[in-house]
């Protein structure tokens, strides 16, 4: 945590020299009014009181302002701090391999750059600053009560080894209770997600029931965690307050019979009265410190963990440049691949797409189809064999170098907040709005944005609400149109699309497959039957490859499959 607060170290520095002031303040006020009691008050010395009474003003005014910067400058700081944190998470998410966020679920993510970094925010803006405000209150008031009375300081502090087991057994209660609190508010804020994103689903199976009985379980154990830190609380703060006043109680027993016995002025029980309050008011605060600690290390461990996980998908380190155009020809060279150890999803898998071929990829629903296009992308890395992009071991390319030359339109088209044309110039600043509705003319799906409200500057909402699954998948075409890149992939991209669409979409693959190598992952056998080759997979493995009309003739696996989508009928081979 440390590396995080080192840019900001000057304004630390600057708080705890404010914190020095502070303290010396705020020690000095009870000290100054038993001075003024015993050597001014008794003697009647009005000018000697009236100079004291200046320099209480004037601790009283440096107290005030220096607190007043101290607040401001850690309320900076710790702003400054999370801001980083925020920025050093998010961009740790965005270069992780997909394997993680499979593992991962969102809401787990989400709580770890929210409230786990908001954890730490106090962490930096109040506690840090505050506990060594409070440690040197603490060995101050010790330093100047031993001065004043060495035995009365030991009679008031009768009960400290009481105190130090207390809170040394309650400040391992609460670390305990904060981890456990904070894994729970985890899982619920995932399970909420999770649920939100798929209410059209469990309402439509009618599990509100079953979903809400699960909630109800996780709810109520953050609640019990809640509780249970709430009452370790109560019992704590109280302990350190009855504490506090047997100590008092002590020094009144102890200081008073002094003062009468004239072995102690009454200015001196008088500071003490003061020493003694301030001592256990952080003692009493120890508890929400400890809580603000505890909940920040609990919040650091889960950060750092995060941050700790290495991306198995990394840039080589002497990597190899691709060309500003690459032909696109595409070698699977013996490759086997498994999302778990020796759960082979692609198995000796071996074929060649060569520049400005049209390639289909077909098979049944596991067959590892969108495992290659994975492959090609580098979401995931192959175990075995070597995938090649012209002659180029795509593992020896920058990611960012590999992925903008390829192009991906997928099943379900990700919407982000934001108009139509910032959703379909994403990353390409530099194309305008009316090379934008250009394309779309070129493919004649202008009109299909021309019918939203807004038209192309139609706001669409979080995952594109107010888009028919159609009008999606055009908006996604059309990204990958303006992206030009040399190598196309449609995973699966016409399996959403509607009658009305698939002219228009049959008519922009048309073009845009045009000299470039284009891959299809084909849901309706019909999208491929002009391809140039068609790849047949079987649980994993090639079972065949051919044109369409070759296929046919062979009577196997892809014959299967089209007769199943024909219900039958016979096919003219």
């Amino acid at each position: 945590m440390l590396m995080f607060a080192k840019p900001y170290r000057k304004l630390l520095f600057f708080s705890l020299l404010l914190t020095g002031f502070i303290v010396i303040a705020s020690l000095a006020q009870p000290f100054i009014i038993k001075v003024a009691i015993d050597s001014y008050i008794k003697m009647n010395d009005y000018q000697g009181m009236m100079y004291l009474g200046i320099i209480y003003f004037i601790l009283i005014m440096v107290s005030s302002i220096c607190t007043y910067f101290q607040n401001n400058t850690l309320q900076f700081t710790g702003q400054y701090v999370i801001y980083d944190f925020r920025q050093a998470v998010f961009k740790h998410f965005s270069v992780m391999q997909m394997d993680f966020f499979r593992k991962n679920p969102i809401g787990r993510l989400v709580t770890r750059i929210t409230h786990d970094v908001e954890a730490l925010n106090q962490l930096y803006s109040q506690v840090i600053v505050n506990l060594v405000k409070e440690v040197l209150i603490l060995i101050g008031i010790i330093a100047l009560m031993l001065y004043m009375s060495v035995k009365l300081t030991l009679i008031c502090f009768l009960v400290i080894p009481i105190i130090a087991i207390v809170t040394f057994y309650f400040k391992r209660v609460l670390r305990d209770t904060q981890r456990k609190l904070r894994s729970i508010l985890s899982s619920l804020l995932s399970y909420l997600a999770e649920n939100l994103s798929g209410m059209s689903v469990i309402q439509l199976f009618a599990r509100e029931r079953k979903q809400l009985d699960r909630f109800n379980e996780l709810n109520e154990e953050h609640y019990r965690a809640g509780m249970r830190q709430t009452v370790i609380n109560s019992i704590f703060n109280p302990s350190i307050g009855l504490f506090g006043n047997i100590s008092l109680a002590l020094l009144v027993w102890y200081g008073g019979r002094s003062v009468v016995d004239e072995t102690i002025t009454f200015g001196t029980v008088y500071a003490f009265t003061h020493y003694v309050r301030q001592f256990f008011e952080p003692l009493r605060g120890l508890a929400d410190r400890f809580n603000q600690i505890q909940a920040a290390l609990a919040s650091a461990e889960r950060i750092f963990e995060t941050l700790e996980t290495k991306p198995t998908i990394v840039n080589p380190v002497q990597p190899k440049e691709l060309p500003e155009k690459v032909k696109g020809d595409i070698v699977f060279n013996h490759v086997w691949f498994a999302y778990k150890n020796e759960e082979w999803v692609l198995k000796d898998v071996h074929f060649r797409i060569n520049q400005g071929e049209t390639v289909g990829i077909v098979g049944a629903t596991g067959a590892g189809k969108s495992s290659i296009i994975q492959l090609i992308n580098r979401f995931y890395d192959n175990q075995k064999g070597i995938i090649s992009l012209d002659g180029i071991n795509i593992k020896n390319v920058l990611l960012n170098d590999l992925r903008r030359h390829i192009g991906i339109i997928q099943q379900d088209a990700f919407i982000f907040s934001g108009t139509v044309f910032d959703n379909i110039r994403l990353n390409h600043n530099a194309v305008s709005n009316e090379e934008i509705i250009k394309a779309a003319k070129a493919v004649n799906i202008d009109s299909f944005f021309r019918m939203l409200p807004q038209g192309y500057n139609t706001m669409l909402g979080e995952e594109g609400t107010v888009l028919s699954a159609g009008q999606k998948q055009l908006l996604s075409f059309l990204r990958a149109m303006i992206a030009d890149n040399d190598v196309l992939i449609l995973d699966e991209a016409t399996a959403n699309i509607d009658t009305e669409s698939e002219q228009a979409v049959q008519a922009a693959l048309r073009e845009m497959s045009k000299n470039r190598t284009t891959i299809i992952i084909a849901h309706r056998l019909s999208t491929i039957q002009q391809a140039d080759k068609i790849i047949v997979l079987d649980k994993g493995r090639i079972v065949e490859m051919g044109n369409h009309q070759q296929l046919l003739k062979n009577q196997m696996v892809y014959y299967d499959l089209c007769q199943n989508q024909n219900k039958g009928k016979t096919l003219k081979i």
